[in-house]
């Protein structure tokens, strides 16, 4: 069996495995052993050091290449505006109104649903008063600020 054989059967089981096994990876290198394969048909009597190299580095280009174009396809894909925060809690509460449930000098706690988060603000508040998360401290306190806007969403 040539050498173009062998390259052409690695790089053809590659693309097979991608097919199984979860991830995007194996491709990449898959089409890195096809590009040597044709290498090796015209390139005949290429040593096998020089086709070990030239795989790992149509392994690395092909591999940024496709890092390039799945992040473009993954972090500029649509998604619902309900499901943007999904695994981010602190942007889930901003813009909601809470109640001031205790005051300390300037250690604030806000009622949030069923629980109570303590909070900082530039503002000054009395216990009982609504105010609208804003963001957090530390992804610790939530930041408040004063209820200006009747337009946000209770909690």
């Amino acid at each position: 069996m040539s050498l173009c054989m062998i390259w052409l059967t690695v790089g053809v089981s590659l693309a097979i495995l991608e097919l199984i096994v979860p991830g995007t990876y194996l491709i990449w290198f898959g089409f890195a052993a096809l590009t040597v394969s044709g290498m090796t048909f015209f390139i005949p009597d290429m040593t096998i050091l020089w086709q070990l190299v030239w795989v790992s580095l149509f392994s690395v280009l092909f591999t940024l290449i496709g890092w390039k174009v799945y992040g473009r396809l993954i972090f500029k894909s649509i998604i619902p505006e309900k499901y943007r925060n999904l695994n981010d809690p602190i942007a889930q509460l901003t813009g909601k109104v809470v109640k001031v449930t205790a005051v300390k000098g300037d250690k604030i706690q806000v009622a949030v649903g069923d629980t109570v988060w303590p909070a900082v603000s530039d503002d000054t508040f009395k216990v009982g008063e609504n105010a609208v998360i804003s963001g957090s401290s530390n992804n610790v306190e939530l930041t408040i600020k004063k209820l200006l806007d009747k337009k946000t969403k209770k909690k």
